[in-house]
């Protein structure tokens, strides 16, 4: 079990760092060719790189259960953790993001609701949800102001890559290289994990994998809210749950159709019940309060500790 515990940390660390140079090399590249900051940031508008790349290597290596739990576990901890502890730090209550944006990720959800019924998601599947994700940057992009934020990022992002577009393409490059390396770290430590303990696969996707690769989340949540501009992390919060709930799993289930497991299916059920209830406080009340945050918190407590039992 030592072995899969340091497998897993040191792919996360490799994971989370390869992406940040992945992201700021691509950008840098891609505004040099003459790709708007906006086209880019509505491609990569919920995308996070760490946990597409996990969930992704995990389906190519025929672990579909950690692969469906790591998609469905994110959005989840995304919730429970991320957005939890952010209230519980907040000077005050979070404002709420336009209704569209609140509403529009209940389609992504109802679909992958549909597609994991029956425990499987085919390649077919798998395709639809991934066109429905591009129906949903669309739906975004009349909205605008999302995907011009996440343009903000990127651009950023890119003017921190100094020197000519030759570093850029080299930071991109090994960027990407880490990626694969810690997303392979990753999965593997999670697939030792999953032969030395009792732990089902979905649980160890959703609850080990989909953390680790899912860390930088809070920091991208708190930040913002902490530095006086909420609607970044709201737009990441809302826009992360549609990308992994149609995207990353559609994307998956492309590389291998997918099968579920009572854990993964349990992280779903968990994760859109707390969009649920964050959808209706925000739109009946225009805000988060920072008790909310000790509910969500408490909930993920809940489902951590009943899912490791399935």
């Amino acid at each position: 079990m030592l072995v899969a515990v340091a497998l897993l940390a040191v792919g996360a660390v490799i994971l989370i760092a390869g992406a940040e140079s992945a992201v700021r090399g691509t950008a840098r590249l891609s505004i040099a060719a003459g790709i708007s900051a906006f086209v880019l940031g509505a491609l990569l508008f919920g995308i996070d790189l760490e946990g597409l790349s996990a969930a992704l290597l995990a389906a190519a290596r025929g672990q579909t259960q950690i692969a469906a739990g790591e998609a469905l576990g994110t959005v989840i901890f995304l919730f429970g953790v991320a957005l939890g502890l952010t209230l519980l730090v907040a000077r005050g209550p979070i404002p709420s993001p336009s209704a569209m944006m609140v509403i529009a990720p209940a389609i992504p959800l109802a679909a992958a609701a549909l597609a994991i019924s029956d425990q499987v998601v085919t390649r077919v599947e798998g395709l639809l949800l991934v066109f429905l994700y591009g129906g949903y940057v669309f739906a975004v992009l009349s909205e605008g102001r999302a995907v011009r934020q996440r343009a903000a990022e990127l651009e950023h992002e890119a003017q921190e890559v100094k020197g000519d577009v030759s570093r850029a393409a080299v930071l991109a490059a090994g960027g990407l290289l880490a990626v694969f390396g810690g997303a392979w770290l990753l999965v593997d430590g999670g697939i030792r994990l999953l032969d030395t303990t009792g732990l089902s696969a979905g649980f160890i996707g959703a609850a080990i994998v989909g953390t680790l690769a899912g860390l930088d989340e809070v920091l991208l949540m708190a930040l913002p809210v902490m530095r006086g501009t909420p609607e970044l992390a709201t737009g990441n919060l809302f826009g992360t749950v549609a990308a992994f709930t149609s995207a990353v799993l559609g994307l998956a289930a492309v590389v291998h159709p997918l099968t579920l497991d009572a854990a993964s299916e349990l992280a779903f059920l968990g994760g859109a019940a707390m969009y649920a209830l964050v959808a209706v406080v925000f739109l009946l009340w225009g805000r988060l309060p920072r008790p909310l945050g000790l509910i969500l918190v408490a909930a993920y407590v809940a489902w951590l500790v009943y899912a490791s039992t399935l």
